[in-house]
């Protein structure tokens, strides 16, 4: 996939995000990660990387908070997309961005130490207001679905993926969140809940077109990577 992530081809995944003042603030490059990530090739994540450094650095007043902010942002919405895509396909992306990561730019301690510290019911708690956040009107439905199916599969995604992995908000935004759980429906082929998340991530800030560009990123890797099956739902 290194042969396909060239410069050329993420060019163009680029303009395909709106314009935001901040570099940092684009979501292309996140979109971009999880979708290769998801897509099983994890060897163009560090490609995705590189690319959007070396925009960095030709941008004034670029600082190392803003490096290292690229490089967490990149990380956590992997990490993030690990839930939809599987911690395996997760485990190599996150080595291939590792090994292209500046050492001073690699963290070292957990991001989500604070979170060791929380009792079961606050994590429950925290893990249910996401929920609902996200599914609004729909949120009761989805989970007494999900409890009649198989009622620890309901109790883990409440309570372990919302409450500690996508509730966690001090590296990436909900509209950021969103991107990466896009990007890792489309990569995959799980086209069934998409609709549903373009909504998600309009409600959690995003504009249309932004959502538009992250439904064009992910589906242009998708069919790059030969992985999509189905037709991609519009906005």
């Amino acid at each position: 996939m290194t042969d396909i992530a060239t410069a050329g081809f993420l060019n163009e995944l680029r303009s395909l995000y709106p314009a935001q003042a901040k570099y940092v603030d684009s979501g292309w490059y996140l979109a971009a990660a999880v979708a290769f990530s998801s897509s099983n090739h994890p060897e163009a994540v560090s490609c995705v990387f590189r690319h959007a450094l070396e925009d960095l650095e030709k941008l004034p007043d670029t600082s190392d908070e803003d490096r290292r902010l690229l490089v967490r942002k990149m990380r956590e919405g992997i990490f993030k997309s690990a839930l939809l895509s599987g911690f395996a396909r997760v485990i190599y992306a996150l080595i291939s961005l590792y090994e292209a990561t500046p050492e001073e730019f690699r963290d070292t301690e957990p991001m989500r130490s604070v979170d060791f510290t929380r009792s079961k019911e606050e994590v429950a708690a925290s893990g249910q207001g996401y929920f609902d956040l996200q599914y609004g009107d729909t949120a009761g439905e989805i989970q007494l679905l999900l409890r009649s199916i198989y009622p620890d599969l309901e109790h883990v995604i409440t309570t372990l993926g919302y409450g500690y992995v996508y509730s966690f908000l001090e590296v990436i935004s909900p509209k950021e969140t969103s991107f990466a759980i896009i990007s890792a429906l489309i990569a995959t082929d799980m086209l069934g809940p998409v609709k549903q998340q373009f909504s998600c991530a309009v409600r959690n800030g995003a504009t249309v077109e932004e959502v538009r560009g992250v439904r064009e990123i992910a589906l242009r890797i998708a069919m790059a990577a030969c992985v999509l099956k189905h037709e991609v739902p519009n906005i």
